[in-house]
């Protein structure tokens, strides 16, 4: 595990340096960590340099004293992409991780394209599916780790620290953004629970730059649940 000094505390990654082929930097979901992208980085057959990050107060990362707001995840980010000299980077984020990967493409030009894997355009968009989908067909031990890991994780937040930045999560809107980006953007979702109504929910815009994948037979969680699936989406990307 690497650190950077932040002016909030100490943020943890992971850095595996390749030479050549393109960069990826893979950003997790609400109370997840780097290690729930082991599955994916293993199947990856090529590509260069990894980089996998700790949000502020998930894994290895310090908990921040002072509130903060997903717009804050994306200058860390930003901060640290550009410290490791990294350019033409392939973005991969998971839920919040791939919110955040929105927020950081509409301000960088270095960004070569953003794999979203359920990544909502808006919260709004996680209601665009029915039934009982959130953990697909993962076991029920997998599923009993996500959640102990996400509950220890939102605990380690001061209350107030943790509800300033779901408020910030609830008013964030990428429409704008999806609509004038031009990089590749690959939309992931698993198609169980899907509907006739569930495209128009996700309010993804139908333009040349962005790819619908559907993973079959699968839930949110598709980091854990189907990594080889999402290691081939990310070789497409690169």
């Amino acid at each position: 595990m690497h650190y950077l000094d932040m002016p909030w505390g100490r943020m943890g990654y992971t850095y595996v340096s390749k030479p050549g082929g393109t960069p990826f930097v893979f950003l997790h979901g609400t109370g997840c960590d780097v290690s729930d992208w082991n599955g994916v980085t293993a199947a990856l057959r090529a590509g260069g340099p990894l980089v996998q990050v700790d949000f502020r107060g998930h894994g290895a990362s310090d908990v921040p004293r002072d509130s903060f707001v997903l717009s804050d995840l994306a200058e860390d980010i930003i901060l640290l992409v550009n410290g490791l000299g990294l350019q033409d980077v392939v973005l991969v984020g998971h839920s919040l991780g791939g919110m955040v990967a929105l927020e950081i493409a509409s301000r960088l030009p270095w960004i070569k394209a953003l794999v979203l894997l359920e990544g909502w355009t808006s919260l709004r968009a996680a209601t665009a599916f029915a039934g009982e989908r959130f953990y697909g067909q993962l076991p029920p031990q997998a599923v009993e780790q996500i959640q102990k890991k996400s509950a220890a994780t939102i605990a380690r937040f001061a209350p107030a620290v943790w509800n300033n930045f779901g408020a910030s999560v609830q008013a964030f809107d990428a429409a704008p953004i999806l609509a004038r980006i031009a990089m590749p953007v690959f939309e992931v979702f698993g198609s169980m629970g899907k509907t006739e109504a569930t495209r128009g929910i996700l309010a993804v815009p139908d333009q040349s730059n962005i790819k619908m994948c559907w993973i079959a037979d699968a839930g949110h969680y598709l980091p854990q649940e189907r990594p080889a699936d999402v290691a081939a989406i990310c070789m497409r990307a690169a």
